[in-house]
């Protein structure tokens, strides 16, 4: 069990992870969770507290996270008014959640401050 722990701390030295506030995390609806996604709640339900287990025996898995709103071109195109928007660059006071929703929903349910994140290129 040491060498693991060992190991898992090597990989989030050289993964390049941060401790975040998770009130610095906003579900993004593009990239298919947050407000109104297509996951059905009971399978949603499910994940979450496997989710919650993963974390409760140790094993917290980085969340992806960006710097700016990342946006699915491809559920816009074709809609006569789509332009896309270039980005600004600036690095705005919040992070998107890319990957890790399901991560994000059971850490908020055990109550956690802070989570680990990893920032992501978009």
């Amino acid at each position: 069990m040491k060498l693991l722990m060992e190991q898992w701390k090597k990989y989030l030295a050289e993964a390049d992870v941060h401790q975040v506030s998770i009130d610095r995390l906003l579900p993004t609806e593009e990239m298919g969770h947050g407000k109104d996604h297509d996951c059905p709640s009971e399978e949603c339900e499910e994940k979450i507290k496997m989710k919650m287990n993963q974390i409760s025996s140790g094993y917290f898995e980085p969340i992806q996270v960006a710097n700016q709103k990342p946006i699915v071109t491809a559920r816009l195109a074709g809609k006569e008014d789509y332009t896309p928007a270039p980005k600004s660059g600036q690095e705005e006071p919040f992070l998107y959640v890319v990957n890790g929703h399901h991560r994000l929903e059971a850490a908020k349910r055990l109550g956690m401050k802070e989570v680990p994140v990893v920032k992501v290129q978009l």
